[in-house]
């Protein structure tokens, strides 16, 4: 009986601890053997480049094959990119309807239009249907995901990023970071190796 109320009561606590977490911004499988974190910038140019040309094949090759998991962080910089805090505020917001991934594609692919005109909404908007657009451009105004946006950038601080991007890549509890827009090439190889050591 004792063991039985035990193992209630840490259901029950990690269903509250669920409940109070962040929604996790992640592709791929939470048990494969690497995980990575990516902290980017939806105006950074260098953040769209890495996304484009080493994360999208990586999804398709590692990601999606469970040999990485990849959590999305926010870290905006207002100071360099004035439309940065609200992007991170849209693809948090479309997150909650289950579009994180196509919100931050149409980010990146467009990067440049929406920069010069600060028509994030729109942007963001146009991947969504009009029932999830209204949801969307609720929350995006909504201080618990402002609220969401400063936790990854409160993570970023206390982790020592200085710049975007900046990836983490965990394997056996150890972190390697990779400042900058790594190359496909190396980074593949460098997985590779992790791998091939287990």
């Amino acid at each position: 009986m004792r063991k039985r109320l035990a193992v209630l009561a840490l259901c029950a606590a990690l269903c509250v601890a669920a409940l109070n977490a962040q929604p996790v911004k992640a592709r791929g499988f939470a048990n494969a053997p690497i995980m990575m974190e990516v902290y980017s910038d939806y105006q950074c140019p260098y953040c769209k480049e890495l996304y484009e040309k080493t994360l999208t094949p990586l999804m398709a090759e590692y990601v999606d094959k469970g040999k990485v998991y990849l959590i999305h962080r926010e870290l905006p910089n207002p100071s360099l990119h004035p439309h940065a805090v609200e992007a991170a505020c849209y693809a948090s917001a479309a997150n909650h309807v289950g579009k994180y991934e196509q919100a931050a594609e149409i980010l990146f692919r467009d990067q440049e239009q929406w920069a010069n005109s600060g028509k994030v909404d729109e942007t963001v908007c146009r991947i969504l249907t009009p029932e999830e657009a209204k949801k969307v451009r609720a929350l995006a105004k909504d201080p618990s995901i402002l609220a969401e946006v400063q936790h990854d950038v409160d993570a970023a601080r206390a982790a020592h990023i200085e710049s975007t991007p900046t990836v983490f890549l965990t394997f056996r509890l150890k972190q390697y970071p990779i400042p900058g827009a790594v190359s496909y090439s190396v980074l593949r190889r460098f997985i590779d190796q992790l791998l091939s050591s287990n």
